[in-house]
């Protein structure tokens, strides 16, 4: 990487982070990025164990640490006995309001993950949980009345007991998946709501809301025509598996104006890359 390419993607991030901290209290303000483009900041993670109410913790994190180094410090900090014991395997999960969940991958790294949201006006909070971690169903079964002990089921019973089983079965899978759907957001923005430690100068939520707002408002105008009637434009759905397999597609607004050129670009940007590559060495391919 040339010199004045690094120096201009340094200042387009210290601009990135400037917007970050206007927007934070000094508590979680990001450094200024060094040569290398590192920078660092105090990150808030939450913790959920089975059964157990949210915890919170802040630390600080670099921008080179990845999650699973994250997910090391974090064991330590919310539950130092665990240490002694054989771990469960844990995962960070990016939560947001409106339900959406995804599992880091073990190489990402939290803090550029947490910046990016902010480059695509979005909020979220990051959850440690086991992986995995389910619901227990109570075991069914079949006792005589008289005693404790289990009795030899007839085939009747069997059948019976077959059929409960699998009936119980779906019904957890359906429980577990409206838990996952909407419960774990909900409690991550009811159950430990903002404080004035922890919060954004303003309502972080609602700053994002305003802030995608005004850009698809200033997209939509690009769609008007000189005359002021309407123009050609509209969502169009791209799929970028091979940049990130957690998440194969992006859905951008563009215009009939949007070049090739504009759209890899913002897909990069949209997948946190476009520090990283040069929008030169990427196409889109048409499948038909």
């Amino acid at each position: 990487m040339d010199a004045a390419r690094k120096q201009q993607e340094r200042e387009t991030l210290r601009n990135v982070i400037a917007q970050w901290n206007a927007n934070r209290l000094d508590l979680f303000e990001l450094s200024e990025p060094n040569e290398d483009l590192e920078f660092h900041g105090v990150m808030r993670f939450y913790f959920q164990d089975s059964g157990q109410k949210i915890a919170t913790k802040c630390i600080r994190v670099a921008s080179d640490a990845t999650s699973q180094a994250v997910i090391e410090t974090l064991i330590e900090k919310f539950r130092a006995d665990m240490r002694m014991l054989s771990l469960p395997e844990y995962a960070l999960y990016e939560i947001h309001e409106n339900g959406d969940e995804r599992r880091l991958g073990m190489d990402e790294k939290p803090l550029l993950v947490q910046l990016n949201w902010h480059m695509d006006d979005r909020e979220g909070r990051f959850l440690l949980r086991r992986i995995d971690d389910k619901t227990n169903v109570p075991a069914v079964g079949f006792q005589d009345g008289s005693s404790s002990f289990k009795r030899k089921l007839s085939k009747r019973e069997k059948k019976q007991l077959k059929r409960q089983e699998k009936l119980n079965k779906i019904k957890t899978n359906t429980i577990s998946n409206n838990e996952n759907d909407g419960g774990v957001a909900e409690k991550l923005y009811t159950e430990l709501p903002e404080t004035s430690f922890t919060r954004s100068i303003s309502n972080p939520e609602a700053v994002m809301r305003r802030r995608r707002q005004q850009k698809l408002e200033r997209k939509l105008q690009q769609f008007r025509s000189k005359d002021g009637g309407p123009d050609t434009g509209g969502t169009l759905k791209i799929y970028g598996e091979s940049l990130c397999r957690d998440v194969p597609y992006k859905t951008l607004l563009l215009s009939v104006r949007d070049t090739a050129q504009h759209v890899v670009k913002e897909m990069l940007t949209k997948y946190g890359l476009d520090r990283e590559t040069d929008p030169h060495n990427y196409c889109l391919v048409q499948h038909c």
